[in-house]
């Protein structure tokens, strides 16, 4: 693909990565429960629009409104592979979705299939722990590529989905709750390894229909969250979701009251106890303690 950068009404941005695109993003101080991860930088932006109402993206990335895919995929892959041969790493996860929705952007730039393929010869084959988290809101389109590739024990797909109310009235351009249900149990049903987020739960919605879907399904591992507004995102989502949230002392993000995100969260907890693993995501050590949580291992999406 030729590098250029589109403008007018095109709808992606394509340029070159010309700084590393693999670093370990620390999740410190330690405020909340949240383990250091290796970030992948391949695109920036996501491939849905609108984008969510809450979307953290908007506090700080200029390419929102349109996509950065980023071109220079032969030296993306040659980064992967040094990194996958490397054996000093604080945290041998990759997670590809956190500047991006992971599968989003497949139609602008196929390439996550290829990275996928790289994983599996040089870290499944050879045992190595490397694993690629693919994180993503997508659903039954996004999935194709995946469909027809064999899963990889090295290969972690985790879907974010909310309550189908949540998602109608919040993230408009993502595929809707079933539709993103059906791709995870898809995987699933085919091998691979498959993790939900149900992330950010919202007051004021009711999860109790969604959390029995997802047990159901029993992925591997379930991540629960609740909407928190950092500083400089707070100008720049609706209204009506700040309602309630609180910047308690020390903390440089607004939630919900400690004990309201307790009672949020424990119906959800309860019910998937006996099902998975269940972390929680950025969250306080005293709401996993109350929660019986074991946030010493940080049993949540990041983390293997």
């Amino acid at each position: 693909m030729e590098s250029c950068e589109h403008d007018g009404n095109a709808k992606y941005i394509y340029r070159p990565r010309k700084s590393r695109a693999i670093r370990l993003l620390w999740k410190g101080p330690k405020k909340t429960v949240c383990p250091n991860f290796n970030l992948f930088a391949h695109a920036g932006g996501c491939g849905f629009s609108p984008n969510c109402s809450y979307c953290y993206l908007k506090s700080s990335l200029s390419f929102l409104s349109k996509p950065v895919v980023y071109d220079n995929t032969d030296e993306l892959e040659r980064q992967v592979v040094n990194w996958i041969h490397r054996d000093d790493l604080e945290s041998y996860v990759l997670n590809t979705g956190n500047l991006s929705d992971s599968l989003s952007l497949e139609e602008a730039r196929p390439f996550i299939g290829r990275v996928i393929e790289l994983f599996r010869e040089h870290a499944e084959k050879p045992g190595r722990p490397h694993t690629l988290l693919l994180v993503t809101k997508g659903g039954m389109k996004h999935i194709k590529s995946l469909l027809k590739q064999k899963p990889s024990a090295n290969v972690i797909v985790s879907f974010s989905i909310n309550c189908r109310e949540a998602a109608r009235d919040h993230e408009k351009g993502a595929p809707g709750t079933a539709n993103r249900l059906k791709a995870a149990k898809a995987l699933m049903d085919r091998g691979w390894r498959v993790r939900i987020r149900i992330d950010p739960m919202i007051r004021g919605y009711e999860y109790s229909d969604l959390v029995e879907q997802v047990a159901e399904m029993a992925p591997e591992r379930v991540t629960l969250g609740l909407i928190r507004v950092e500083k400089n995102l707070e100008r720049r989502i609706p209204e009506d979701l700040m309602d309630g949230l609180v910047l308690a002392h020390g903390e440089d993000m607004r939630r919900y009251p400690t004990e309201e995100r307790i009672a949020l969260f424990r119906p959800a907890v309860e019910r998937l106890r006996k099902v998975c693993s269940i972390g929680l995501c950025e969250e306080t050590p005293n709401v996993w303690d109350a929660l019986g949580l074991d946030r010493k291992n940080k049993t949540c999406n990041c983390n293997l």
